[in-house]
């Protein structure tokens, strides 16, 4: 490996870095005929952040018809012109307009991903100026409830007039209610794995049997929280958009909400109130901490929380607010393909390293459900090409590769057989979309044939399994419908579908040349590695998910491999001829 010279790197930095303030500069000489502008060193009120250079510039505008000059500081980041510059205003009167962070001051004036010309920066500045010159007679002075409902997003989660920051760690698994309603909550504790520090965690649902509070439940030490979710509860309009405990009463429109709302904080006397912001995916939210109801002055019992929230200190305090994400199926497809697909459900027997590193593949259908089989747990040897690695060891596989489709989507159906494949009843086979058999068992696969063979099973069934070395690897595809070709199959399988491989039957007949065996231990097994099995998963998938879509008659894939490794071993194949790595070839049934 070459060495880095530390000297070099530095030195084309500050080249780069010399060569864009020279730019800059002759920038600013030609726009000093046109523009007031003055060069600092800081701007005033705003956090120090690296930059090449900062401008003050006077933009002349039409503020409310009448002409202005603007103030406005030009800052270029280290990274330009490959970064565009931040444009800060800092007159007040601009200050809840669109587009602009309340935080920072600094305008939006660009989608995310523009392309422009890095080359061009005369032209960068030139345009940041005149959008801003635009953005202020475009926006001042008129009303913008239109702009602000488009991106509430964005100015809920602001912080206005000394508000605490806005809590975004909260999740809503399932539906927004149509109505009024308490609802299920919990806080749980999650470390952040970059600091390991940890974090407060919150999720609430409708539903009090959802499946993703089954999950933390199961998972997670947890506290239940009080939660209640008021449909008739209005936002404001425009910013600032903190909410005092007065104004959230005043704020819901319907007066049995308002009743509900009081039974529930008296009792309470703390919680969580979520409500709409105008979003399909998002609500918002605002925490009421606990109320002292035991005032000088008032007998015990005097006063209910109710009334406290709504006089002495309460009455005009911002509460903490919230923005909660919807987590389901719908928001997840929507964020995705955009649509919801046809509902799948698969069963995977077999979860070793086939098995289990294609439920990653079948886990990108958005509207899966999962049925997973096998009685074997996960040992050290296994990790190097199984989808799941230290974590899992002693572990079963059919729990353990839940649990990892459960952490990508707790929402989804995922059951679990800790048994063989021969085992399951009959009426659990025909309530799912397509069988994987994965076992590398021919007893499993003649079982399997068996049982579509005499229509026990019907549904469309694949058997996977890779050769010895990673030199070719098959797929058989069943279609229950074919039955001439399930039989066939039946007699392949007593001759262990040797007629599919690429390796000759007379290399299997002596096994000792495609197997290891470790000392002291009963089995065998065959020699292939995690890169084998993600090109062959990779080239089949395809295939299987076009025949999920459109069956066809019954057939074998075979996705050609490590034909060099064949050659080195001197391990005999089939054939030689026109054969290429990675080409899947399709064989009759």
């Amino acid at each position: 490996m070459p060495r880095i010279n530390l000297f070099q790197v530095l030195y084309e930095v500050i080249v780069n870095m010399l060569d864009t303030k020279v730019a800059l500069d002759a920038c600013l000489r030609l726009l000093l005929n046109e523009y007031d502008i003055e060069e600092v060193d800081a701007i005033p009120r705003v956090k120090p952040q690296p930059h090449v250079r900062i401008w003050k510039v006077l933009i002349p505008a039409l503020v409310a018809g009448k002409a202005e000059d603007i103030e406005a500081y030009i800052l270029f980041p280290l990274e330009f012109p490959y970064s565009m510059p931040c444009v800060i205003l800092l007159d007040d009167r601009f200050i809840h307009l669109p587009h602009i962070s309340l935080k920072t001051r600094t305008l939006c004036l660009y989608e995310e991903g523009v392309i422009y010309d890095v080359n061009n920066i005369e032209g960068i500045i030139r345009d940041n100026i005149e959008k801003t010159r635009k953005w202020v007679e475009l926006y001042y002075g008129r009303d913008n409830t239109e702009e602000y409902t488009q991106e509430i997003r964005n100015y809920w989660n602001e912080q206005y007039d000394g508000e605490t920051i806005v809590d975004d760690c909260w999740t809503l698994s399932g539906d927004i209610p149509s109505k009024t309603c308490e609802m299920t909550g919990m806080v749980y504790a999650k470390k952040n794995l970059r600091d390991d520090e940890t974090q407060a965690m919150f999720l609430v649902s409708s539903d009090e049997n959802d499946h993703t509070i089954a999950y933390i439940r199961k998972h997670y030490e947890r506290k239940d929280l009080p939660v209640l979710y008021i449909a008739s509860l209005k936002i404001a309009t425009m910013p600032p958009y903190y909410i005092t405990g007065q104004e959230l009463i005043t704020r819901i429109t319907d007066e049995d909400d308002q009743n509900i709302f009081k039974k529930f904080i008296n009792k309470h006397n703390h919680g969580y109130v979520l409500f709409p912001i105008g979003l399909g995916y998002a609500l918002g939210g605002v925490h009421i901490c606990r109320l002292n109801v035991n005032r000088p002055g008032f007998r015990k019992g005097a006063l209910s929380p109710f009334s406290v929230l709504t006089k002495f200190e309460n009455k005009n305090k911002k509460l903490e607010r919230l923005y909660i994400s919807i987590f389901n199926e719908q928001r997840i497809a929507m964020r995705t393909c955009g649509e919801l697909m046809n509902e799948k459900s698969f069963l995977i027997a077999g979860l070793g390293s086939i098995g289990s590193n294609l439920c990653y593949y079948l886990n990108g259908y958005n509207n899966a459900k999962f049925s997973l089989i096998d009685n074997d747990w996960l040992s050290v040897d296994n990790i190097g090409r199984h989808l799941l690695g230290f974590e899992s060891i002693s572990q079963y596989k059919s729990y353990a590769v839940a649990n990892f489709l459960q952490q990508y989507r707790p929402d989804r159906e995922t059951k679990v057989f800790c048994s063989n494949l021969q085992q399951l009843g009959d009426e659990i086979f025909n309530k799912i979309s397509a069988i994987f058999v994965c076992t590398g068992d021919v007893t499993s696969e003649k079982w399997l044939l068996h049982k579509m063979s005499e229509g026990s099973i019907q549904i469309p069934a694949f058997m996977l399994w890779l050769e010895p070395y990673g030199i070719s690897g098959i797929m058989i595809y069943l279609n229950p419908n074919d039955k001439d070709s399930i039989n066939r199959m039946k007699r392949k399988a007593d001759d262990r579908f040797l007629d599919y491989c690429l390796i000759k039957r007379e290399e299997y007949d002596c096994g000792e040349k495609l197997t290891s065996k470790d000392a002291g231990c009963n089995g065998r097994y065959a020699l292939y590695s995690a890169n084998d099995i993600t090109m062959f998963l990779s080239a089949i998938f395809p295939y299987i998910d076009q025949l999920l879509e459109v069956p066809t008659e019954s057939k074998c894939y075979r996705w050609v491999g490590n034909l060099n490794i064949a050659i080195e071993k001197g391990i005999n194949l089939v054939s030689l001829s026109d054969l290429s790595k990675g080409m899947v070839q399709e064989l009759p049934a």
